[in-house]
């Protein structure tokens, strides 16, 4: 089934990056739009990995307090879900910018999508296992005999089964609710820290999160990406669209009040007002590390992407001329110090 599975999404991304360059699809030029004191906007769409979260809060709040019209851009953020065409929707130039985490970047590219990295706001993974809190695991070594919940043909599935963490565990699709989680002490479920465990506290049900990144799973996640073909066209835009998202990301972290207003009427999943208050003191630290500046956020580093890049080849995820890391993210747009807002 796995295999299928990747097969499936092989086939799609490369039918789909043939088609764009046999027709001029993915050209990704903007439109114009006029703000209300009459600016002229380039018109840009923003195609969300998963339903709107706080994971996605500083891209929003670049557009709750203007910041995006700042910088001459008018954003749709469409939302995305379970099964978002991230790949797909950039490759078409229906979207212009997309957001995923850096082993999305490194499947894209293996599925020969010239897909790169511009910005990464949440520097260490949120991925983790949920379990309840009264389980008998206690780490991800001991999770034998349990159901997971997890998309199978995830990296981070392929990593633990590698390291073989899910000897005699059954796992099964995430449909994205908890609602099997909270029925079932059994049952672990593939997380983010700063989400699902707040959802499920919101129900009664204590969890613990163990994290991938304790495994030595640990992609950049958030992303800001845009395909080769765009930044080469569309420089300056791409410029304006990372500085606006530096910008957004460091109000977010500062003031996120307006923002998760917002979240929580556009997220019609189970979200609460509390859930999203608590998740951003949660994604803090994981935006910005011990002695992290919150002026340089998004930044990312060649050996964070090598790091990943040799577990893909050593998961037979790539190959090493695939997986090249060096051409999968470039800091070429990204402010060193985003400044006070």
């Amino acid at each position: 089934m796995r295999k299928f599975h990747r097969c499936y999404q092989l086939l799609t991304v490369l039918s789909l990056t043939f088609l764009a360059s046999l027709t001029g699809c993915g050209s990704t030029e903007s439109s114009k739009a006029t703000s209300r004191d009459g600016q002229t906007l380039d018109s840009v769409v923003l195609m969300l990995n998963w339903y709107p979260e706080v994971e996605h809060g500083g891209f929003y709040a670049a557009k709750v307090h203007g910041i995006f019209e700042q910088f001459g851009l008018d954003v749709e953020i469409r939302p995305g879900g379970p099964s978002s065409p991230v790949a797909q929707e950039l490759l078409t130039g229906r979207a212009q910018f997309a957001i995923g985490n850096a082993d999305d970047v490194l499947l894209f590219r293996e599925q020969q999508a010239d897909i790169v990295a511009l910005l990464a706001p949440v520097q260490n993974t949120p991925r983790c296992i949920l379990v309840h809190a009264e389980s008998a695991a206690k780490d991800l070594s001991s999770l034998a005999g349990m159901t997971l919940q997890a998309n199978v043909g995830r990296p981070f599935v392929d990593y633990m089964q590698h390291l073989g963490l899910l000897r005699d565990v059954k796992v099964v699709p995430y449909s994205g609710s908890i609602a099997n989680f909270i029925a079932d002490k059994n049952t672990a479920i593939q997380a983010y820290s700063f989400s699902e465990p707040l959802l499920a506290a919101q129900q009664g049900v204590n969890s613990r999160s163990m994290m991938l990144s304790d495994v030595g799973f640990n992609p950049y996640a958030s992303c800001l990406l845009a395909t080769r073909q765009s930044i080469t066209q569309n420089a300056d835009l791409v410029r304006r669209m990372v500085h606006a998202c530096q910008q957004g990301w460091q109000k977010y972290l500062q003031q996120p009040e307006q923002t998760n207003a917002l979240i929580l009427q556009l997220n019609t999943h189970a979200m609460t007002a509390q859930a999203l208050e608590e998740g951003v003191k949660a994604l803090r630290p994981l935006c910005l590390p011990q002695d992290t500046d919150a002026g340089t956020i998004g930044q990312m580093s060649l050996q964070r992407w090598r790091t990943l890049a040799e577990q893909f080849v050593e998961l037979g995820l790539s190959t090493t001329e695939r997986a090249a890391p060096e051409k999968a993210f470039t800091t070429e747009f990204l402010r060193s110090d985003v400044g006070e807002l």
